[in-house]
């Protein structure tokens, strides 16, 4: 007699349905007839096509999904402007902003707690440089000041000139000796300094060449400039990208000797890098490039346009270009785009290696975007194995059930 008829303690309705399959061997029946199916010889094409076409959309999801980074984190900055240049201390917690100010720039500093303010320096600046440690600035009618990295104040420093005080255009060094590229009278010249000495310029001969910006690097130091005689017609303007050795020792009259000079936009970054087989990476609108010790100028295979660009610790080039972020390792035959997750913003710039992290700007300044490289290496690794576990598993199945489809054909099983 069933105990729900008479009287008996009912059974849990997993139990009912455990003795429900078990009486008529559904879990049996069930199998039997998947293969069933799976061999009939109407049924088999369907099977094998959609079997395929699991196995390509998993592979493709998975791979959609590897490419989103991992350790990213979005944050407002509290800032109402574009931040021009940025360079932050070695801990990447504090920070000096050149910030676009309507038709002027202001200078800005981040604390340790993320907070932002205004650094009054009394003057016009016009540029930033600087170390992990120690951070300059510079300014119309020859200003310039500096400040230990994180200070909340910066000192001015009475340069004595060969001439009347020039506006500075790009400066990079330390407190106490360095480069700079000034302007007077419509003429740029190239100069270093040394305690408060700085000496002879050196403009360069050829005329159309204008110089925009100085970086230190190992033996001297890098300028980029661009050609207003270096006309492309495909960008639509008289411009090209033209970079330029330095050297020269502390206060010394500098050299100057073309490197490189082609018909692109011009070049926008300059990364002084130690720890590899280039000294420095240039970054353009059309290519990147690294320079030797030797001063040798090789274009970096698979590199394409960018408009802002980074390196991480690691040796990881990050760069922003028209087909959104991407990132690559120096001797990668292309790079590879990746994919910021939901609420990053697109217009990404003001690239920076900021301690161990990149960090990036939207174009109006307000919203910042720190990337953990370490985190991307090891997640998107253990990801890639993941998928390709799951992958295996899938074709695994799928020739199994072929497998058994074509055993039963032929009677062998």
């Amino acid at each position: 007699m069933h105990p729900a008829t008479y009287g008996g303690p009912p059974l849990h309705p997993a139990d009912r349905l455990f003795n429900f399959l078990g009486h008529r061997h559904a879990v049996a029946n069930i199998i039997e007839r998947l293969f069933t199916f799976v061999d009939s010889p109407r049924e088999r094409p369907w099977v094998a096509m959609g079997a395929l076409g699991i196995f390509i959309l998993l592979g493709a999801a998975w791979i959609n999904q590897a490419q989103v980074l991992p350790g990213v984190s979005v944050s407002e900055t509290g800032l109402s402007d574009p931040i021009v240049d940025i360079i932050w201390d070695e801990d990447g917690d504090q920070a000096l902003a050149l910030v676009e100010d309507g038709l002027s720039m202001k200078l800005m500093i981040r604390d340790a707690g993320g907070t932002w303010s205004v650094l009054d320096c009394s003057c016009n600046v016009t540029a930033i440089g600087g170390t992990e440690s120690q951070w300059v600035a510079g300014g119309e009618d020859g200003w310039i000041g500096i400040m230990g990295a994180g200070s909340p104040n910066i000192a001015p420093r009475s340069l004595n000139w060969p001439d009347s005080p020039p506006d500075i255009i790009s400066l990079d060094g330390d407190i106490d000796n360095g480069w700079l590229i000034v302007e007077n009278g419509g003429t740029r010249t190239v100069h270093t300094w040394s305690g408060l000495s700085v000496s002879n310029g050196t403009s360069y001969p050829i005329s159309s060449i204008v110089m925009d910006e100085v970086e230190v690097v190992l033996g001297g130091a890098l300028i980029i400039g661009h050609d207003t005689m270096g006309s492309n017609p495909a960008l639509g303007k008289a411009s090209s990208e033209v970079l330029i050795d330095a050297a020269g020792g502390s206060g010394g009259v500098p050299q100057l000797v073309l490197l490189h000079r082609g018909a692109g936009t011009p070049f926008h970054t300059i990364i002084s890098m130690d720890d590899s087989s280039f000294i420095a990476i240039v970054g353009g609108g059309d290519a990147i490039y690294g320079v030797t010790m030797e001063r040798n100028v090789h274009r970096i295979a698979g590199s394409i346009g960018v408009s802002s660009i980074a390196i991480d610790s690691g040796g990881m080039l990050w760069f922003k270009g028209e087909n959104g972020l991407s990132n690559m390792e120096i001797g990668d035959s292309k790079a590879t785009l990746v994919i910021c997750p939901d609420g990053a913003p697109s217009d990404l710039t003001s690239a920076a290696s900021s301690g161990d992290n990149i960090v990036m700007f939207s174009e109006d300044g307000s919203t910042r975007v720190t990337i953990d490289p370490a985190a991307q290496h090891s997640l998107l690794r253990s990801l890639s194995l993941l998928g390709d576990l799951i992958l295996v598993l899938t074709f695994v199945a799928f020739v199994g059930f072929g497998g058994h489809a074509l055993l039963r054909k032929h009677d062998v099983l």
